[in-house]
Formats: C-alpha cells, sequence, structure tokens
C-alpha cells in the first residue's frame, strides 16, 4: 500500500471510536487547476480562501438537534489529494463505510469517479462543477447542488428579458470552460428569440498584433448595436477590465457586472444573513461564504435531511428520499428544493449579484412553470436526454 493510502486509512480509522450510523466524506484535490494560483493576477481572488470542509462541518452543526433526535452518530472522514491519488482515496473513505461524498472536483475527475465507483454503495455530490455534459453522463450514483451552465445563463437571459435587453455582443476566452459557458449563453439567447450581434474572442496577450483581440474598445466596436455584453471568462482576468471601456456603453454580465451565482454574501434575504453570519464566525479567519461554500453546505443538509426524515433506516430508503419529491430543502434563498429526477441536479433559485450586492433572485416574476417555477432555470425534464 501507498504511504499516503496507508496514512489515509489510518486518519479515517482513528477518527472511528465506536460505530457510527453515518458517515459522510469530502473530497478535493490538494492542486486543484481550477484555482491555480500563477493564473491569478494582481491577488485576484479566484475562491474563497479556504475549503469547502468549512461548510460541510457547519451543516453538521446547524443539523445537530435533528440527527441526534434521529439518535444518528455523524462521522465526518475529509481528504485533499493528487489526482493519481483520488481513487484510491476514494476507494478508502467507501471501505471504511462512507456512504455519501461530496466533492470539490472538476468535472473530468467527478466523471471519473462517478464510473469507478458504480458497485459501491456511495452517493457522490458535485458541489463546484456547472459542466453541462457531466449532468448529460447521467451517473445513477451522483447528485449535483452546484448550478448548471444551462441554469446560469437562464438567470441571466430571464433577467434580461425583464430589462428589454434584445441583443447581445458575446466575449468569450480560449479555455475549455469559457467556450462551455459561451456556448450555453447563445443557445439560452436563441431559445428566448433574442439576438446575439457578434460572438468574439479576446486574448489576454498585450501583443500589439494582436490589438483586435486584446483591446476593449476595438473587441467591442466596429459591430451593429448590441444591449449587452455578455463576457465568459474562468479566470476573470480579462473580465475585470470590460466594465466602463466598451466602445458603447453598456451593460456587462457574465463573468463580471452581473454575475449569476449559487450564493453570495450581500444576500439579505430569507435568513440569508443568518447563514453568512454564522458562517464567518466558524469559518478560519472569518472569511465570507462563497458559493462554492453553500453548495457543499445544502448537499450536506439534503444528506442530513434524507438521513432524518426517510421512512426507513436502511441507506436504501434514505436515497430514495433523498432523490424523491418529498425532499424539502430550506437553503435561505426562499424556495423549497429538491433534486430533478431526470438529471440529478438540484432546483434551485439562482442569485444575480454585483461584486457587493444582489439585484436580483431567478426565477423573476412571469417565468412560470407548469410543475414547479425552479424548472424554468436549465434543463427540463421534456428537452433533456442522457448521452
Amino acid at each position: 500500500m501507498k504511504p499516503f493510502l496507508a496514512a489515509l486509512f489510518a486518519l479515517i480509522l482513528s477518527g472511528a471510536a465506536g460505530a457510527a450510523d453515518l458517515r459522510i466524506g469530502v473530497l478535493r484535490l490538494d492542486v486543484d487547476p481550477r484555482y491555480d494560483a500563477d493564473m491569478a493576477y494582481a491577488r485576484i481572488e479566484l475562491r474563497p480562501t479556504g475549503d469547502v470542509e468549512a461548510a460541510v462541518r457547519m451543516a453538521l452543526s446547524d443539523m445537530k438537534i435533528v440527527t441526534d433526535a434521529r439518535g444518528l452518530d455523524v462521522v465526518l472522514s475529509s481528504a485533499s489529494v493528487s489526482r493519481t491519488e483520488l481513487d484510491g482515496a476514494a476507494q478508502a473513505m467507501v471501505a471504511d463505510g462512507v456512504t455519501h461524498l461530496v466533492l470539490d472536483l472538476p468535472a473530468e475527475d467527478i466523471d471519473h469517479l462517478a464510473a469507478a465507483l458504480a458497485d459501491t454503495p456511495v452517493t457522490l455530490l458535485n458541489t463546484t462543477a456547472p459542466d453541462d455534459w457531466l449532468r448529460r453522463k447521467c451517473h445513477p450514483n451522483l447528485l449535483h447542488t452546484a448550478s448548471s451552465d444551462r441554469m446560469s445563463v437562464d438567470a441571466l437571459i430571464q433577467h434580461a428579458v425583464a430589462n428589454n435587453w434584445k441583443s447581445f455582443l458575446v466575449l468569450r476566452g480560449k479555455t475549455e470552460r469559457d467556450a462551455l459557458r459561451a456556448d450555453a449563453f447563445v443557445e439560452a439567447v436563441a431559445r428566448f428569440r433574442l439576438r446575439v450581434v457578434d460572438d468574439r474572442t479576446f486574448d489576454l496577450s498585450t501583443n500589439p498584433a494582436m490589438r483586435e483581440q486584446n483591446n476593449i474598445s476595438l473587441l467591442t466596436g466596429g459591430t451593429r448595436d448590441y444591449d449587452a455584453v455578455f463576457i465568459a471568462d474562468e479566470v476573470g482576468e480579462f473580465a475585470r477590465y470590460v466594465p466602463y471601456q466598451t466602445a458603447r456603453s453598456r451593460p456587462v454580465v457574465g463573468a463580471t457586472g452581473l454575475v449569476p451565482l449559487e450564493w453570495h454574501w450581500a444576500f439579505e434575504r430569507y435568513g440569508a444573513p443568518q447563514v453568512n453570519s454564522r458562517f464567518e464566525s466558524q469559518s478560519e479567519g472569518g472569511r465570507r461564504m462563497g458559493w462554492q461554500d453553500w453548495s457543499a453546505w445544502i448537499a450536506t443538509r439534503a444528506v442530513l435531511t434524507s438521513h432524518a426524515k426517510a421512512r426507513g433506516d436502511t441507506l436504501e430508503d434514505v436515497n430514495a428520499f433523498l432523490r424523491s419529491e418529498r425532499l424539502r430543502l430550506d437553503g435561505s434563498k426562499g424556495a423549497q428544493m429538491s433534486f430533478r429526477p431526470w438529471n440529478g441536479q438540484l432546483r434551485m433559485p439562482i442569485l444575480l449579484a454585483t461584486h457587493n450586492a444582489v439585484i436580483g433572485v431567478a426565477p423573476l416574476d412571469g417565468f412560470e412553470h407548469r410543475v414547479n417555477s425552479l424548472d424554468s432555470l436549465g434543463y427540463d425534464e421534456g428537452e433533456f436526454a442522457c448521452d
């Protein structure tokens, strides 16, 4: 056995003082390429300082009265590993009895783990990967509490329609994630019969020969008029300079300006200030709750709620409740949430926020759905198909 796995087994077993009714795991990369510090300039914060384990622990604390009343002994196992050690770490947790594993991983790693663990009793919860293609894989052991790309762009389009924005200039970076988010937005524009006047790629270089791709004034000018600029920029280095420098005075949405998020520290309704306050008091350094934290927090609450409210005591009973319409999750966003049976995605409101304020909460008024208004965001059952 590799030294790491031996140490991991020892760590997990050392936390098991007696039998536990419920074991939850947290698994993440020690060096996550999505948050590579080398990609950031001028101390840009690409993710909250800290990891999602703080949010998982807060959920355990929040739900302690409920789990104690049900007689549940909850034990948390956590590991931060290299990509080559993911399989071994996950298998070690499952072997030790972890039945629900909270993942803070890129989509490709989640896809791999879901396939590798398909024959085990563990349920995986994706908390930070928005990729729609991962939902279309339809892994039966995988649920998603991170909002999908489709949900995020649908929220933006609802805001655009409500404000009579009919045309857009699309700016996209050169990463795969930039392409996925931009493509999702272009598709959403077409669904709502709006218009993309141009779709342009930006470049981070300062090479004068590439001025049409790295000069904001040139990049946003020389085209037909538009009502707003949508920008897809995973890193955020280019996007932060776009507002107030466009060739036309237009609002900017997407990666900067008005941003669709699962959560924002400035949200002031439905008990959100209390959630934010608890997180700041319990997290290291008093940091603010980010969308990744909220996603991990609600994933853990979903698991604990299902254990507490399932009609039976078996793991099958718990997982059936977790995936059923009987699940009613309160995420302090003004709606009762549950997982969509067709793709495992958590139905949720999406916050539309600036850097220090929440401007709106989608679904917006007027965007209805025949069954559940939350299903106006993201792929509906009739249009969804597994790959």
